[in-house]
Order: structure tokens, then C-alpha cells, then sequence
């Protein structure tokens, strides 16, 4: 959040310097979550995140599937009243404990997703000012969130794409470990 902030005020003042010095600002948009996911470094995090959670998830899913059956089993078969009572006892307790583990699993999920934006975050950060400074933009704003405070810009580029590019240029060596 303060590098952010950080970024911002720098390429705030350079818009300043620029509106004093007569030229418009060069205004840029960028995706930063799609710019992270656009790189090596970022699908190679996905992969190793989505390898990490898939067995919980399959766990998960084979819980969700067993509970399934079960109240498929209540739904269908004519049980007495004592058998109906347990069956339902089961599957209530077993919704229970897929609630926690499906909680825990979410949380650690998102946990870790933050970890590994936060770390691919500040290596983006750093080629988007290399970029903008590189190619005279005085602002770039984060479309990626619906907090970022850009609510219009006209004459603005897209430049995703071209930060991706930069990104894969200065850590290419990353990716290839």
C-alpha cells in the first residue's frame, strides 16, 4: 500500500513538472493483476499455487460427493424414523466439518495468493515507474481494482501489454530457473 501510494505521488509530481513546463501529461492505464498473471513469473506461481491446493480441493470435492450420496440416500430410501434421525445426524455433521475445512482451505488459498502478488507485486511496480519514466509517462493508474481513483482519462493508453514485455525483459533470468 505505501509503495503504491509511493508510486503515485512520484508520477503525480511528474505530472506536475509537466503541466508546469506547458506539455500534457502522458497518461497510462495498466492491469497490474493481469500484468503479473500475463508473465512467466506469474503463470509459474499460479501452477505451483494450483499444485499446492489441488489435493484439498480434490478432498474437498470427494466430501461434498460422499455427503451428496448420503442425502440422496435419506431423500430416497424409506427408512424408519431412527435410521432417517442418524443419516440425517451424519450428514449434518459431516456439512459441518466441510464448512471448516472449505473455510480453512479458502483462507489459506488467499493467504497464499497475496504472498506470492505481494512479491511479483513489487517487481511489477518497479518495471511500471522503469517503463513510464523510459517512455515519458508522467502517470500510470491501476485498472485492476475498483479502489483505484481513476474514474475518467481521456487520451490514456493501455500499456499492460507493453509492461508485460518489460517485465519479462529486465527478469527473464527469473523465469528460467
Amino acid at each position: 500500500m505505501r509503495l503504491r501510494r509511493a508510486f503515485l505521488l512520484g508520477l503525480l509530481a511528474a505530472a506536475l513538472a509537466a503541466a508546469q513546463s506547458g506539455h500534457a501529461p502522458r497518461v497510462a492505464l495498466v492491469n497490474i493483476q493481469d500484468a503479473i498473471l500475463g508473465t512467466t513469473d506469474g503463470q509459474n506461481a499460479a501452477k505451483a499455487l494450483d499444485a499446492e491446493f489441488a489435493p484439498r480441493k480434490a478432498a474437498l470435492d470427494e466430501a461434498q460427493k460422499a455427503i451428496a450420496q448420503k442425502q440422496a440416500r435419506l431423500d430416497q430410501q424409506k427408512l424408519s424414523d431412527e435410521e432417517h434421525k442418524k443419516l440425517q445426524q451424519e450428514i449434518d455433521d459431516a456439512i459441518v466439518v466441510l464448512n471448516a475445512k472449505t473455510d480453512q482451505a479458502d483462507g489459506d488459498l488467499d493467504k497464499a495468493q497475496k504472498k506470492t502478488l505481494a512479491e511479483l507485486g513489487k517487481k511489477m511496480v518497479a518495471v511500471i515507474v522503469e517503463f513510464a519514466t523510459s517512455t515519458g509517462y508522467a502517470m500510470v493508474f491501476d485498472t485492476s481494482t475498483s479502489q483505484a481513483p481513476l474514474l475518467y482519462a481521456e487520451n490514456a493508453t493501455d500499456i499492460t501489454s507493453e509492461v508485460i514485455a518489460a517485465y519479462e525483459t529486465r527478469h527473464k533470468g527469473a523465469a528460467e530457473r
